[in-house]
């Protein structure tokens, strides 16, 4: 699960917060090959790539920190990370390590969680533990649902067919391959994943299973886009795993790897337009404390910041076809997520509690949740889910101080100022963080929370010695975010694969990568469009490199 970026002060990089080049006071050139907008982890994929073809390469980014949602932040005491949660598929071949090496971003440990369950779904009236594989998943629901095995056959059927589309990103003729492959799903590319589930089976209990990790996602059954649940739910059946070291490990092997091949990333230093000129991109503007106002020139600008403030905003209106801003304008963001960060006087361990996350739901019903979401506001009882980071990575002495558990809780929440009882002038000043009825708001949130929390460790709010909250508005100050998303575009039938954003856009030079283009949300997705976009620029090689880039030795 991936979510919001840090509430408060400067992230310290890495493990042992390695010292290396600076990134905040020196650019030594006004020219390069390529620049990134943005650090991401999108951004960094295909920085990293890019200057391992030996591109000369400029990131920039408007926080201190490189890694977007992988980054971490610190409390005295403690460290938490602010986006990543779980990643499937990272096994020694699996897809997001072989991007690593081909990206020269070695060294980075995969833990994985427990095979026997590594979600852990806790309903009213029972618990569901989702296990490593499809067959151990496919006995473990009907041996719950036995009556319903033709529906769970034909359900894992239909995930499996669909989850041979992750083919469609490696370009029109992959596609086209893939496409005659999958053509028994072709169907279901339109489908919701609550329409599929009705031809499935009609047991609430089952259904609620099914889609009990809606979160990884952030839409209800009746709105989610079938063929982006099957690979979210296909890519974690093959193992779910947390880089050791947390999200930002990732993010600075990354970065390590620009620089150690000649590239260049300079932090608090935001772009404010992407210059134009002759409808191509030759660069762009951008603002430091340091530098003061510097315009930088490439024949490539890649953005890696969010889609409407890229093309509305630094781009701007003037240079896009009219239907193009019409479009953009009309796409609708993903739910936002609150968190509420947690130091808790307890020993998961030592009491037993698996390696796992939890999804507690209040009831079968995954769609009132997001209904109050949509209409701007707070459910009263929100499903929590439950990531025990001191689990996950027991050997980061970082995380908590001894005797500690560090805990986050997360859920869908509405992104409109008015729901947390501020206003978009507050938000825009600043002056939110000082509006007492916000806290109050953020105050009862985590209260809600907590409380759901409290369903599978009873007591838990008395244990509590550290707590902070971050809200939608936390993450659009730091990623400039549209309405505090951090899954892009919503994740909806008509929104999804091609139905989202090219790589390309109708600027030449321009190019897109992140969340809100074709490859999806989530790690796994930006670091694919990652890949995909510095393929565009230099050629299919790059693909090649990833695919090739198996197991070592």
């Amino acid at each position: 699960m991936t979510q919001q970026a840090a509430p408060g002060a400067r992230a310290l990089s890495g493990p042992a917060h390695r010292v290396g080049p600076d990134r905040f006071r020196t650019l030594d050139r006004d020219a390069f090959d390529v620049i990134v907008v943005g650090a991401g982890t999108g951004g960094l994929t295909a920085a990293a790539l890019l200057a391992r073809q030996g591109r000369s390469v400029l990131v920039l980014e408007g926080h201190d920190v490189a890694g977007g949602n992988a980054t971490v932040f610190h409390r005295p005491g403690y460290e938490f990370d602010v986006g990543l949660h779980y990643l499937g598929d990272c096994g020694p071949d699996g897809t997001i390590p072989r991007i690593l090496r081909a990206a020269g971003a070695e060294d980075v440990v995969f833990r994985e969680l427990d095979p026997d369950g590594f979600d852990t779904l806790v309903f009213p009236d029972f618990t569901f533990r989702v296990p490593k594989g499809v067959g151990a998943y496919r006995a473990r629901l009907i041996e719950r649902f036995p009556a319903e095995a033709t529906g769970i056959d034909r359900y894992l059927d239909v995930l499996r067919g669909i989850s041979s589309l992750q083919g469609l990103g490696g370009g029109i003729s992959a596609s086209l391959t893939t496409l005659w492959r999958a053509r028994k799903v072709a169907r279901y590319l339109g489908a919701t994943l609550g329409d599929f589930l009705s031809s499935c089976t009609q047991d609430e209990q089952l259904r609620a299973v099914l889609a009990g990790q809606s979160g990884d996602y952030a839409e209800p059954p009746s709105r989610a886009s079938l063929v982006m649940h099957a690979m979210v739910v296909t890519g974690y059946l093959q193992g779910a795993y947390y880089p050791a070291g947390g999200g930002q490990t990732i993010s600075d092997r990354l970065a390590e790897s620009i620089e150690r091949h000649g590239g260049k990333i300079l932090l608090e230093a935001p772009v404010t337009r992407i210059l134009i000129e002759g409808g191509s991109a030759v660069g762009v503007e951008f603002e430091s404390p340091h530098l003061g106002r510097r315009t930088v020139r490439a024949p490539v600008v890649i953005s890696d910041a969010d889609l409407k403030e890229t093309m509305l905003a630094l781009v701007g209106h003037t240079y896009l076809r009219p239907s193009t801003v019409k479009r953009i304008g009309g796409y609708e963001m993903a739910p936002a997520l609150g968190v509420v960060y947690l130091g808790v006087r307890r020993d998961f361990r030592a009491e037993g509690v698996p390696n796992t996350n939890f999804w507690i739901h209040p009831s079968y019903d995954q769609e009132q949740v997001y209904a109050e979401v949509r209409l701007g506001r707070l459910h009263p009882e929100p499903f929590c889910y439950i990531a025990i980071a001191t689990l996950k990575d027991p050997d980061n002495p970082r995380l908590a101080p001894p005797g500690i558990a560090n805990v986050e809780l997360v859920t869908v929440v509405p992104s409109e100022p008015e729901a947390w009882g501020t206003t978009a002038e507050e938000v825009s000043s600043g002056a939110y963080r000082k509006n007492p009825t916000y806290h109050r708001m953020k105050e009862a949130f985590a209260a809600r929370l907590i409380t759901m929390a409290e369903r599978v460790f009873p007591g838990l709010g008395k244990d509590i010695v550290f707590q902070e909250t971050s809200t939608p508005m936390t993450h659009s100050r730091y990623t400039r975010s549209t309405g505090g998303t951090a899954y892009g575009l919503a994740l909806i039938p008509s929104q999804f694969l091609f139905r989202r954003p090219s790589h390309a856009t109708e600027i030449k030079g321009l190019l897109l990568c992140g969340a809100s283009t074709y490859t999806g949300h989530g790690i796994m997705g930006v670091m694919w469009s990652g890949v995909l976009v510095a393929s565009r620029v230099v050629g299919g090689g790059v693909l090649k490199d990833v695919i090739g880039a198996g197991r070592r030795g």
